[in-house]
């Protein structure tokens, strides 16, 4: 099988996130494009939502996110490969100063705080991810005894899992100079001293000044020292590059940047950061033995809830705070039962799903859920129909209630939990067996509350069924909303009725009708339109052409139902009940009939290939629009699958789109 190509996907993702010049930088996590933009209001969320492999956007911690799922690394090397742009999480131009890099001034004090976590942890999260499988390979072979402990291949293995979260400082530093705006080998030098006091027996764990006791041999895997560290240094360095001549700046700034800031690491900021770090820790240790189960019960009913927003990365640390304070942690216990309670529920609605495609959709999710990635879970099935998300959250609940009442613990740091790291709860007052039960438990529950009760799979035909009551056909209330409506009335019907996109497995589908193309030209996806209210699916499934000449035909045999007097639009109902919508061209009602030379009222009965109206694209263009003509079935809901073909060039003698019934 070939390689598959993002290349359209990339420069779809970045037109609908304002473009290129919107852009200041992209990084990206497990499932996640990180996007940091100069103006957040030019992103088209219903647009971008409706691009395949796109599962939601959502503007959280400064930053705005695309969340892509298992293909986010190659996504973004495609956007990367095509724009370049850079991958320090920067922050916007309006922010733009000599000064630390911080999310802008808008954002509440939460929300900086995220955005500067999560642009610190997730450029090397993998890797992290990755050493933490790893430990858990050392803990296995030690436990089990497979290998002496004096052999080479377990030290190395052992030294490959701990070498990363011993020397995080360093990690820390490479990203957290990127975020505070400064010099990356200065801050790099600056961890090192910080760690280099472990690997010398010479230096004492304590020095004193006077009375005053200097501690060297506490920073290895120190995160809040680290980060207050090189947070200090990028002040410290501004300011002597602002007053030291240019000639001097090469030895001398990184020369008295690393004296100021390591003189106040070791003195002040270090025993700062690791008292603050302390103090965390102890304070979530005593509101969590307080009820280890009622605790459990909040954290894994509420954790995927932060997971949505992305914000979960401001809650991560104290993990790493906890490993590095006691040995263990419990909240990693309780965040990989809530993984696997909207593992459990996705995996219920792949059981459940009656639409091929959901189905389709679910089942990948489950594999995604397997490894420990929730958000194609959530997005594709679980949160888009709520109900399963919120099995998912009960069965997250009685999985946290209950490793936490047996006292699971976790010793090492990884930031996401799979199955593959069920070793890591191997250790002292810890019960890899209650972790595993615990697990089965939380999936079980999530599980078969949606095998029995469902997912609210007919959701969306719900919400049709409010939009068809009545007399009227869909295709005269929603072309209504086109001339009637304002602006944001329409993009408010766009966000609020969604439709899925067409499948591509008709199998054990009878096809229903096809819908021939009213004009010849280019087709293209209905997603690549350029108005929200088309592309996100808010008036139906389909497919667009870009016309190569000016004569639009009846797709179809039956009644004209909407006959805008401008010529620009039309309703028909064809003889076999599907309702079509054909709009020539975006926002060309402004030109009140100019252009165009209708051929057919109202109620007018018509064949295939009857002319409908006459207009002419060139001049249309000339006067700045668009003239991308959408043929819509606005009554979608009502069939199994609505098939666009966009393999060849439109005409009228070609089926443009297939539509299946069961």
């Amino acid at each position: 099988m070939g390689k598959k190509d993002y290349t359209q996907l990339a420069n779809d993702i970045v037109a609908n996130v304002g473009g290129k010049e919107n852009v200041n930088s992209l990084i990206h996590c497990a499932t996640r494009l990180r996007f940091r933009l100069k103006d957040q209001s030019k992103a088209n969320k219903s647009v971008l939502e409706d691009l395949p492999n796109v599962l939601t956007a959502v503007s959280a911690g400064g930053q705005y996110q695309v969340v892509i799922g298992d293909e986010v690394v190659p996504v973004f090397e495609a956007i990367m490969k095509q724009y370049g742009f850079s991958a320090v999480d920067a922050k916007s131009d309006a922010d733009s100063t000599d000064e630390a890099s911080e999310p802008a001034k808008s954002d509440n004090w939460f929300e900086r705080f995220v955005a500067v976590i999560s642009g610190i942890f997730t450029p090397f999260i993998s890797v992290l991810a990755g050493a933490g499988v790893l430990k858990g390979v050392a803990i296995l072979i030690a436990t089990f005894h497979w290998l002496p402990l004096s052999s080479p291949i377990y030290i190395i293995i052992n030294t490959l899992a701990s070498g990363v979260f011993t020397l995080l400082p360093i990690f820390i530093a490479i990203t957290a100079a990127d975020k505070f705006n400064t010099n990356r080998y200065i801050a790099v030098a600056l961890a090192a001293a910080m760690i280099y006091p472990l690997t010398d027996t010479a230096i004492p764990k304590v020095a004193h000044l006077g009375s005053y006791g200097v501690e060297f041999k506490t920073y290895g895997g120190a995160v809040i020292p680290t980060i207050l560290a090189i947070w200090l240094e990028s002040y410290i360095e501004r300011w002597f590059k602002k007053r030291l001549p240019a000639v001097t700046q090469l030895v001398f700034v990184p020369f008295l940047t690393l004296i100021v800031a390591g003189l106040l690491t070791f003195f002040i900021i270090g025993p700062l950061g690791t008292a603050l770090g302390t103090g965390l820790a102890y304070g979530y240790k005593f509101l969590y033995e307080l009820s280890p189960l009622i605790a459990g019960g909040i954290l894994g009913g509420t954790f995927q809830i932060f997971v949505i927003f992305g914000l979960h990365w401001g809650i991560l640390p104290i993990s790493l705070i906890n490993i590095d304070t006691y040995g263990y942690d419990t909240l990693l216990a309780v965040m990989m039962v809530a993984v696997a309670g909207q593992f459990g529920a996705v995996a219920g609605a792949f059981f459940k799903a009656k639409k091929t495609k959901n189905k389709g959709i679910a089942g990948s999710a489950a594999i995604s859920g397997l490894f420990g990635i929730t958000e194609p879970a959530i997005y594709g099935i679980n949160l888009k129909y709520k109900k399963g998300f919120i099995f998912g959250l009960v069965g997250g609940a009685v999985g946290g209630a209950l490793i936490s009442a047996a006292g699971v613990k976790c010793f090492q740091y990884t930031p996401i939990m799979n199955i593959f790291e069920f070793p890591l709860f191997i250790g002292k007052n810890s019960s890899i067996v209650w972790a595993i039960i615990s697990f089965i438990v939380a999936w079980l529950t999530s599980f078969l509350l949606v095998l029995i009760l469902g997912f609210n799979e007919s959701n969306t035909e719900k919400l049709f069924a409010k939009v068809t009551s009545g007399k009227k056909s869909l295709t005269e209330k929603k072309t209504a909303k086109l001339g009637l409506d304002t602006e944001d009335e329409a993009a408010a019907a766009a966000e609020s009725v969604k439709t899925e996109e067409p499948t591509v497995d008709t199998s054990g589908l009878t096809l229903a009708d096809e819908i021939y193309s009213p004009i010849e030209g280019k087709p293209v996806a209905l997603s690549s339109v350029n108005d929200p209210v088309f592309s996100s699916g808010a008036m139906g499934s389909g497919a667009a052409v870009i016309p190569s000449q000016g004569t639009c035909v009846s797709p179809v045999d039956g009644e004209i139902t909407v006959a805008f007097p401008t010529g620009h639009a039309y309703g028909i109902k064809s003889d076999s009940g599907a309702e079509i919508l054909i709009h020539i061209g975006i926002n060309t009602v402004e030109l009140k009939g100019k252009y165009f030379d209708p051929k057919v009222e109202n109620g007018a009965k018509v064949k295939k290939g009857d002319v409908l109206t006459l207009f002419e694209p060139d001049k249309i263009k000339d006067a700045g629009y668009d003239t991308t003509t959408m043929v819509i079935v606005t009554n979608t809901n009502e069939y199994e699958a609505v098939v666009p073909n966009l393999k060849e060039n439109a005409t009228a003698e070609k089926s443009l789109i297939q539509i299946y019934n069961k």
